[in-house]
């Protein structure tokens, strides 16, 4: 694709996501929900045709992951992480688990291989951290104590991801399950996070208080998403989820002064890069598959949905929180997003996995963040109840 062409996508992707949006507020229905629905419609799936190759969008669907999750590090100081450590990954593995086992069931239900099956229940294992933080950002409560420890749990989610897809790869390649490969990683995890943030909190506050003394806010910013973009490529270099690296970042930069102007100097262009994140996510909805594969499509969504939210309830209720937030947290937590899609990437890169994966998959994560909004501000309604 040539470089006209891609602005022609952007200026037709932008102008149907302020269409849409516009119409989607006027409505009072979720913005995430209108951008999906514009991506549809010019998708190469859709009835205007208008975007034919989606693999440009997804790059910059990429960078809009890396600035949201930067931004919400931006409000989420080091204090907070360690507060909601061990409430979170006691829900994020008790999830995790759960949706492995079910998602392992459900393919060898349906007769699909083994190798299959455990791809499945990775599929389905991980909240998407992108839709749940843009709905409650939408929502003004993203800075609630609810909402903090959703997405501890998310971030944590993103961790055990990094796991998983290094497991499955060696245990594909191996035919066996490979425990040493699953500890180094985990080993790995720990010393990325404690040196990032240790040496950034110490860093990066002097760093920008020498800026401070320049008077242009030019340097600021690029020295703020510089850190953001190097920490996700890194992060990604070493084989986690590169929103692992941004959320980092923000912790960093969150203990500072500078947090508030950061934010504000970002927010723009976030939200540019973030519609398009869900516009690509709509793009890639081809209505000929739910037709063709409409059983194990909607089995699947109905028991993501079932499972997480059941699972993410258990996990709460052992801290003996009220049964009222822990399905509240649960609702929340019920859909799928972009981890999906690099598992069922590496499956396909290591021709391990079958071909109607993917799109089965595809048109969950689809559906789910249709239904994301609605159970999402439910769980949130609950919550502050």
């Amino acid at each position: 694709m040539s470089g006209i062409e891609i602005v022609g996508d952007l200026g037709y992707l932008l102008l149907f996501s302020a269409a849409i949006g516009i119409i989607a507020y006027v409505l009072r229905q979720p913005l995430v929900l209108g951008f999906l629905v514009a991506g549809i419609l010019i998708g190469p799936f859709g009835p205007f045709h208008l975007i034919k190759d989606t693999s440009i969008l997804s790059n910059f669907s990429d960078i809009a992951i890396v600035l949201l999750l930067f931004g919400v590090g931006l409000t989420f100081p080091v204090s907070q992480l360690r507060n909601i450590g061990k409430l979170g990954a006691v829900i994020a593995i008790i999830e995790v688990l759960a949706m492995l086992g079910i998602g392992f069931g459900v393919g060898l239900a349906f007769g699909w291989s083994t190798i299959d099956a455990m791809f499945l229940g990775a599929a389905i294992s991980i909240s998407s951290t992108a839709i749940i933080v843009k709905v409650l950002e939408e929502m003004g409560v993203v800075e609630e104590p609810s909402s903090l420890l959703l997405i501890g749990v998310l971030v944590i989610e993103d961790l055990i991801a990094a796991i998983l897809i290094s497991t499955l790869h060696s245990s594909v390649l191996s035919h066996t399950f490979n425990l040493e490969q699953m500890l180094w990683e985990i080993a790995k995890i720990g010393m990325f996070i404690g040196g990032t943030v240790t040496v950034g909190c110490f860093a990066m506050p002097k760093i920008f208080s020498l800026l401070s003394n320049i008077p242009r806010y030019e340097f600021t910013i690029l020295v703020a998403l510089g850190l953001a973009f190097g920490l996700s490529f890194l992060s990604h270099n070493l084989g986690f989820s590169a929103a692992t690296g941004a959320f980092l970042a923000g912790v960093i930069l969150a203990g500072s002064r500078f947090s508030e102007d950061i934010t504000s100097l970002i927010t723009p262009i976030r939200e540019i890069f973030t519609a398009i994140f869900f516009v690509t996510i709509g793009a890639l909805m081809d209505v000929n598959i739910i037709t063709q594969y409409w059983v194990p499509i909607a089995v699947i969504t109905l028991v993501t949905v079932i499972g997480k939210t059941a699972s993410v309830y258990l996990g709460v209720r052992l801290f003996r929180l009220g049964p009222t937030n822990a399905l509240g947290i649960g609702l929340s937590m019920a859909q799928l997003g972009e981890f999906s899609f690099i598992v069922l990437m590496v499956g396909q890169d290591l021709g391990a996995t079958s071909k109607f994966l993917f799109p089965i998959v595809g048109m969950v994560v689809v559906l789910t963040t249709i239904f994301a909004p609605f159970l999402i501000k439910r769980g949130t309604r609950m919550l502050v109840a």
